[in-house]
């Protein structure tokens, strides 16, 4: 009698938590979201303390990736912890810390004197002055801090297995940031990079692939963007086949080079600039350059063009403006030079 054996499944990819996010904060709740890069979990567990000290859990079904906590303290900073459970064995934690609204309705503040008891209130006798002295103006409340805002995602440089992006931040700052995309078998992928850069390069792509890229910008614990661009991997070069003799192999495109940058004219608020490229030709440029306060600024121009104004500077100030060249994908220099702004 003959017995069929079946060969063995692969086992299911260990399951991999991402990023725990806040996605909306008000004065008693705080509402959370967060990624499975890998896997699936068949629960979730959230933890934070709460203004007495007491350790809350709140649980959720594998199927979930967000939650709300209710029944908060307002203007209150919660370090919230999550975990994934999977065949009784978790996975984590990850945390965010989160914090809740200040203001409160003016039905959730309101005080009515007449329900407090009288013996709240001590007698006092006090000598009424002749003349009230005027009353000094109310002090300006300060202006809350910039809120950062995202720019322009772009994708700078391609290989197979990689695509290199820029962005920029025209205002504020940013805790840190996070791209998204996912990859050939649709699963997720998160990569984190710190607040003060404003690059990254993604490895590990499979070539001749068009992805999605997603940036999201993380301050204070909130959540910004997203702003996306489309990038396309390289192919894969072939080895080339031997020529048959008394063949020439066709001669390869020249290289562009960039040549030297220059600052033709200046205004209190402005730069022209302008380059040269000895050989070749090239898609497109980009000049980059930073203001006062570090954030990077990023123009784009033509490929045909070899020249540029820069404007909305700042007077008398010094700016070192950097030149990108980019050609099929790959990005050339930068070529640099410094330019001062008029009085």
């Amino acid at each position: 009698m003959e017995t069929h054996t079946t060969a063995p499944t692969s086992p299911a990819p260990e399951p991999r938590l991402g990023e725990l996010t806040v996605e909306e904060a008000t004065p008693h709740t705080l509402h959370l979201s967060w990624m499975v890069t890998e896997g699936e979990f068949d629960s979730f567990e959230v933890q934070y303390t709460d203004r007495d000290g007491q350790l809350q859990m709140v649980r959720t079904g594998g199927d979930r990736n967000d939650i709300t906590l209710s029944g908060l303290e307002s203007d209150h900073r919660y370090l919230v912890t999550l975990y994934g459970f999977i065949d009784g064995k978790y996975v984590g934690p990850v945390h965010v810390e989160a914090l809740t609204d200040g203001w409160e309705s003016a039905e959730e503040s309101r005080v009515s004197v007449d329900t407090l008891p009288i013996s709240q209130f001590s007698p006092c006798l006090c000598p009424v002055p002749e003349e009230e002295e005027p009353s000094e103006p109310p002090t300006e409340t300060p202006e809350p801090p910039i809120k950062p805002r995202l720019g322009e995602l772009t994708v700078t440089d391609t290989t197979p297995d990689s695509l290199s992006l820029s962005w920029t931040v025209p205002e504020g700052q940013f805790d840190h940031f996070l791209v998204q995309y996912r990859n050939g078998d649709g699963q997720p992928k998160a990569v984190r990079v710190p607040g003060q850069e404003d690059g990254v390069t993604i490895s590990g792509l499979e070539p001749d692939h068009k992805y999605k890229m997603n940036l999201y910008g993380f301050h204070g614990g909130q959540r910004m963007g997203p702003v996306s661009a489309i990038g396309v991997t390289a192919a894969e070069e072939e080895t080339p086949s031997p020529t048959e003799p008394g063949t020439e192999a066709p001669e390869t495109p020249e290289e562009p080079l960039l040549g030297e940058l220059t600052v033709t004219g200046a205004s209190p608020d402005s730069l022209s600039l302008s380059w040269t490229v000895p050989q070749g030709r090239f898609d497109s440029f980009t000049v980059q350059y930073k203001d006062r306060d570090g954030r990077p600024h990023v123009v784009r121009v033509r490929g045909e063009e070899s020249e540029v104004t820069m404007g909305g500077l700042e007077p008398g100030r010094k700016y070192k403006m950097h030149l990108y060249g980019l050609h099929e994908g790959q990005r050339v220099g930068p070529v640099s030079t410094v330019g001062v702004t008029g009085e």
